[in-house]
């Protein structure tokens, strides 16, 4: 480290895994931190709220591991793939690696409230309650961001680094193409023609009481147009996430029982787990639009880490990891180049893709399959028959070694 030169102010918009285990990484390295949220927490937020193995070291390294286990969540020890006629194959949670052998199943309100108290305990300042309303720009590169809190009041904050941890809205990404193309048309230059992204996939997510199916487990139904997750979390419920192709909620005008019955339910597991569960609270929805990598570096000063990085495909299990991992990785690299900003995007980049491009690779073509019913079935019954193959197969949606 440089003696005369100050470490960073860094803000980072968006209080999930990746953003809070960010935030508390970097002030464990002394950087001034701000941490923005648009909502107040604990609040609830669409997710599989599948923990693996390896989160579990992920916490304990963030100093949050006992916070999270006391609270009851449910130690999940296998995953079992349902096809709709009930066949199935399962994957045991030591395989995914970590010196933990369980996972845990654990709701996203418990465990970003519990990561945002250990970043305030660390003296990182965190802003809750305050919606990201536009980037601050100097000589074209990002020198921090414009808030505005519940209360409509407005606040700048300046930083040398500013992270889009907001998940797969990349919302400060988002801003900054919109800065680039006002940029673009000031100095004439014609816009090439963009293509329209369509959201062809839509998520849901609502916990449920009076839940058949026995704890200690992850089930992932597939079905017409997509597939779902059912596990324990806290307090005795069981979260419910799945996701489906636009085009089939059109098909139900968006009515969530019917898709529940007409298409979720024809997975005859699904239906004896869940038919005579109810809603602890009302369905959660979001839109989809597409997974893999995203920009790493939308504008100069502006890095993403977690979703808005690179999105997964939550069948996996390995979500919530690669929103920590990639965490990891940027606070390594922002503690060792912070002396040199350009080079940070640089190395995160090279890093990234390292760790991150083969496993994302694998599960597009893995999605291909889990949309289409008839070769889940097939899938499932040729996995069913070889240990090895499931094996390689979830070793290949993650870094850790597998069936040792």
């Amino acid at each position: 480290m440089h003696k005369d030169k100050p470490k960073l102010k860094i803000a980072i918009v968006g209080a999930g895994p990746a953003g809070t285990s960010l935030a508390i990484r970097l002030a464990k390295n002394n950087f001034a931190v701000t941490l923005v949220e648009r909502e107040k927490f604990p609040r609830h937020k669409l997710c599989g709220e599948f923990i693996s193995p390896e989160c579990l070291e992920h916490f304990r390294e963030l100093g949050v591991l006992d916070e999270m286990l006391i609270r009851g969540g449910d130690r999940i020890s296998q995953t079992i793939f349902y096809s709709e006629n009930g066949k199935n194959v399962s994957v045991p949670s030591e395989w995914f690696g970590g010196s933990r052998k369980g996972a845990l199943g654990l709701s996203r309100a418990e465990m970003d409230f519990r990561l945002m108290k250990k970043a305030k305990s660390l003296g990182v300042e965190v802003l809750e309650e305050n919606q990201v309303v536009g980037l601050l720009f100097e000589n074209e590169k990002v020198c921090g961001i414009r808030l505005k809190n519940s209360n409509g009041e407005n606040k700048e904050i300046y930083s040398d680094l500013t992270i889009d941890a907001t998940g797969r809205a990349k919302v400060l990404s988002k801003m900054a193409g919109k800065e680039k193309e006002r940029i673009r048309e000031k100095r004439g230059i014609i816009k090439s023609p963009k293509a329209g992204t369509r959201n062809s996939l839509v998520g849901f997510k609502a916990h449920l009481r009076n839940v058949e199916m026995p704890k200690g487990r992850c089930e992932i139904y597939f079905f017409r147009g997509g597939y779902g997750g059912l596990s324990y979390v806290e307090d005795g419920v069981a979260n419910h996430c799945f996701l489906i192709k636009a085009e089939i909620v059109k098909e139900f005008k968006g009515d969530v029982n019917k898709i529940l019955n007409k298409v979720i339910f024809k997975n005859e597991r699904a239906r004896a787990m869940m038919e005579s569960s109810e809603n602890v609270f009302d369905w959660l929805a979001v839109s989809v639009d597409g997974f893999g990598t995203k920009d790493l570096n939308p504008a100069e000063n502006l890095l993403t880490v977690g979703d808005a990085s690179a999105f997964i495909d939550p069948f996996t299990g390995s979500g919530m990891l690669m929103a920590l991992e990639s965490a990891d990785i940027l606070s390594e690299i922002i503690t060792e180049n912070h002396f040199s900003l350009n080079e940070i995007p640089k190395v995160y980049k090279t890093l990234h893709k390292s760790k991150f491009q083969k496993r994302l690779r694998v599960c597009s073509v893995m999605r291909r399959l889990s949309f289409t019913p008839n070769f889940a079935k097939i899938a499932i019954s040729l996995l069913s028959l070889s240990r090895k193959s499931r094996e390689i197969l979830v070793h290949s949606t993650r870094k850790a070694e597998v069936g040792k």
